[in-house]
């Protein structure tokens, strides 16, 4: 009867010894988050600090970036909207890294705009028009 216990104690034992070096030597994998969807938060301005509400949807195209579609509010009463593609890139721990640039004319120069897509965040930065600021979003729902 000892015998027995002790063939299934070193069974056991063996059995959690295969999982638990299985576990450190299975490479993680991680599942790249995704900005698709309704995002909702404030613009900051570094160079003057303004600051003010704005939101975002963000669809995925065919070619694999994203348009997205940004309207807020600037002055408290003055309403800006505009769209650019997100051209992504993605990390080792799952987060998605979004670039986009758009010229805006030649008083104002060009955009750029460098984001992280984060689980239900979306925070970055942006350049326009000798202005340098951040974006910090949160993700309100599917995109429409």
């Amino acid at each position: 009867m000892s015998l027995h216990r002790t063939n299934h104690a070193l069974g056991f034992s063996l059995v959690t010894l295969f999982l638990t070096v299985s576990s450190f030597l299975t490479p993680s994998i991680a599942v790249a988050s995704d900005p698709t969807g309704r995002w909702k938060g404030e613009w900051t301005s570094q160079s003057t600090g303004h600051r003010g509400p704005m939101r975002a949807n963000i669809r995925q195209s065919q070619d694999g970036s994203y348009q997205a579609r940004f309207s807020g509010r600037f002055a408290v009463v003055i309403p800006f909207t505009y769209k650019v593609q997100l051209h992504p890139r993605y990390d080792e721990f799952g987060n998605v890294h979004l670039s986009a640039s758009k010229p805006l004319g030649p008083l104002l120069g060009s955009y750029t705009m460098h984001a992280i897509s984060s689980g239900s965040t979306l925070q970055g930065s942006f350049n326009a028009a000798k202005d340098i600021g951040a974006i910090k979003m949160n993700r309100i729902g599917p995109s429409r």
